[in-house]
């Protein structure tokens, strides 16, 4: 059987990344003595960094879960940035009377402090959900 160029593109891959047999090896270098400017283009490729995402296929059943997944981070997200800002207003709410104004909690400090609490944890949670959503691959 001949060895074609696309059989030798086929394997560059695993060669470039070190990871090809030795017999894969010698049979992409002995192709490269023949093929100068392919030899050339993977002498340019080990002296540079491939940042770029390949295409993977998915399957259905993975592309539903993955949707299912974002759903409820959605929804999550949606949920704890309600309640951060509902608890933030609550904690920074005044009272007016004859007197003047005054904090809500002002005769209540621990109560202060607990909606002070709460709103630091739903803001935590907020922006957990947020570094979920841009950072996980599904």
């Amino acid at each position: 059987m001949k060895v074609t160029r696309d059989v030798i593109l086929d394997l560059l891959p695993g060669y470039l990344a070190d990871e090809a047999s030795k017999d894969t090896r010698d049979l992409v270098e002995q192709f490269l003595v023949n093929d100068p400017t392919l030899a050339k283009l993977v002498e340019q490729s080990k002296h540079e960094e491939w940042n770029i995402e390949v295409p993977i296929s998915v399957a259905k059943e993975q592309e539903l879960i993955a949707f299912e997944k974002t759903k409820v981070l959605l929804f999550q997200q949606k949920l704890f940035l309600a309640l951060a800002v509902g608890t933030t207003l609550l904690f920074m709410a005044f009272r007016f009377d004859s007197t003047g104004a005054e904090w809500l909690w002002a005769n209540s400090p621990q109560a202060g402090g607990a909606i002070f609490l709460a709103a630091g944890l739903f803001w935590t949670a907020f922006l957990n959900v947020n570094w979920q959503l841009k950072t996980r691959r599904f």
